[in-house]
C-alpha cells in the first residue's frame, strides 16, 4: 500500500539529494516508511526488495503527478529516479541465477599445490589394500552402520573368558600340513553346521565337545562358526566356576 502526501519545503538536504521528492507513504509487511527511506534502506541492504511490492508505489508516484496541479519538476525527477534504481535492483534480484558447473575432478587437482601430488602413491597404495581386504574379509570394516554386525549378547562371558578357551584349543592343535594347488575353500555356513550339530543339549566344556585330532586352521574356523551361532541365537555359553560353557540354542 502506498500513499501520496505534501510536506513543507525545508532547507536541509535530504536522503535523496537537495531536491526533496513527494512524500510517497509506504506500507507493507517487510517496509514501512517513506520512498527516501526504502531508498536508503535498500542501498545500505537492510531491505529485501523482494519482499516489498513496486507496483502500489509507482502507481501513488503517476496518480500524483496526474492530479497534482502544480508539479515541481525536480521533486518528482528525484522521485522517478528512486523508483527506477529500486525497479532495477528488483529487476536484478529476479532474473534466475545462472548454474555454477561444478569442475572436474582433474581441473581442481591442476589448481592444487604441486606437492600434493607426491601422495598419490600413497593413495593407490590404500585403495589396493582395501581391495584385498573385501577378498580376505567377509564384512565391512565399518561396522557401526549395520545392525547384524553389531556386538551379540554373551551374558557373562567375557571376550577375554573366550579368548582363554581358543587358546587352550590351540595348545592342543597340530600344525597344518602343506597346503596344495587348488584347495577347496571352505565354508563358514557348512562348518556352522558341523559345529550346530556336535553342540550338545545340555552346557559343556568346549575341551569335551572338541575330540579327536585337529589343526589350527581348523580351529580357527570352528570357533569362528561358534562365535557366528552363538551371535544368531543358535547356540548358548555361560560362565559356570570359571569355566566358559557351551550348548545348543534353545
Amino acid at each position: 500500500m502506498a500513499s501520496v502526501a505534501r510536506l513543507e519545503p525545508v532547507d536541509s538536504p535530504g536522503p535523496l539529494g537537495v531536491f526533496r521528492p513527494p512524500e510517497i507513504h509506504i506500507e507493507c509487511g517487510a517496509f514501512r516508511g517513506s520512498l527516501a527511506t526504502l531508498f536508503v534502506c535498500v542501498r545500505e541492504s537492510k531491505v529485501d526488495l523482494l519482499d516489498i511490492p513496486l507496483g502500489p508505489v509507482c502507481e501513488a508516484y503517476f496518480r500524483y503527478i496526474i492530479e497534482e496541479q502544480q508539479v515541481e519538476l525536480e521533486s518528482v525527477g528525484v522521485a522517478l529516479a528512486a523508483l527506477t534504481y529500486l525497479l532495477e535492483r528488483k529487476a536484478w534480484r529476479l532474473l534466475p541465477k545462472p548454474e555454477v558447473e561444478e569442475p572436474d575432478a582433474e581441473d581442481l587437482l591442476d589448481d592444487v599445490d604441486p606437492y600434493v601430488h607426491e601422495f598419490q602413491p600413497m593413495i593407490e597404495d590404500l585403495l589396493g589394500r582395501a581391495e584385498e581386504r573385501s577378498h580376505l574379509f567377509f564384512r565391512s570394516a565399518d561396522s557401526a552402520q549395520l545392525p547384524y554386525e553389531l556386538p551379540f549378547e554373551t551374558g557373562g562371558v567375557s571376550p577375554s573368558d573366550l579368548a582363554v578357551v581358543f587358546e587352550r584349543l590351540m595348545e592342543r592343535a597340530k600344525p597344518d600340513p602343506p597346503e596344495t594347488l587348488n584347495r577347496p575353500r571352505r565354508s563358514l555356513s557348512e562348518m556352522m553346521f558341523v559345529v550346530l550339530k556336535a553342540l550338545p543339549g545340555d552346557f559343556m566344556n568346549l575341551e569335551e565337545i572338541v575330540t579327536g585330532e585337529f589343526t589350527r586352521t581348523e580351529v580357527v574356523w570352528w570357533f569362528l562358526s561358534l562365535l557366528e551361532l552363538i551371535r544368531l541365537g543358535q547356540a548358548r555359553v555361560r560362565l559356570s566356576e570359571g569355566q566358559v560353557q557351551f550348548a545348543r540354542g534353545e
